[in-house]
């Protein structure tokens, strides 16, 4: 059973767990192999004050991943993060992640999802994005950790 629920304060080592078992994503999206409580606590606050919410990814009562994004009243979401502990990648497990968050926000009334998949190096993910639906729209900057990355802005309309 998948459960998404909002990241406190009291999950911030299970968070960094997460993070830091993806030594290749911090490395290509934020030019650090490894974070720390500051840089996440931080990170929590930056996501508060833009009307993120940063939240744990659990399957069968264990964290597994972090997912963050923002539903604004228009029914746009912005989907900023979906990351899984690197030993449950390549099991599937995203795929059913993504389309129970997708029926969750659908419920909320959502109607587009956007993401922004950093390009910049050989191990991207937007085969998986397109799987899961989504066109390129548009390419960009986005600045992260004080690391700035080429990025392909994808989106999807869900109904």
């Amino acid at each position: 059973m998948i459960e998404i629920r909002k990241l406190k304060e009291k999950d911030i080592e299970t968070a960094l767990k997460i993070y830091n078992s993806n030594k290749e994503f911090l490395i290509h999206h934020i030019g650090s192999e490894k974070v720390d409580y500051c840089f996440l606590s931080n990170e929590l606050n930056e996501m508060v004050r833009h009307d993120f919410t940063s939240n744990l990814v659990i399957i069968d009562d264990e964290p597994v991943g972090i997912i963050d994004y923002s539903l604004n009243d228009s029914g746009y979401v912005y989907l900023s993060l979906l990351m899984l502990l690197n030993n449950f990648q390549n099991k599937g497990l995203g795929t059913s992640i993504y389309l129970y968050f997708e029926s969750l926000v659908g419920g909320k009334n959502a109607s587009k999802i956007r993401i922004d998949v950093v390009d910049d190096y050989e191990n991207n993910v937007i085969p998986f994005w397109e799987k899961m639906g989504f066109i390129r729209t548009k390419k960009e900057e986005l600045t992260w950790g004080g690391k700035t990355s080429s990025v392909t802005v994808m989106e999807k309309c869900i109904s």
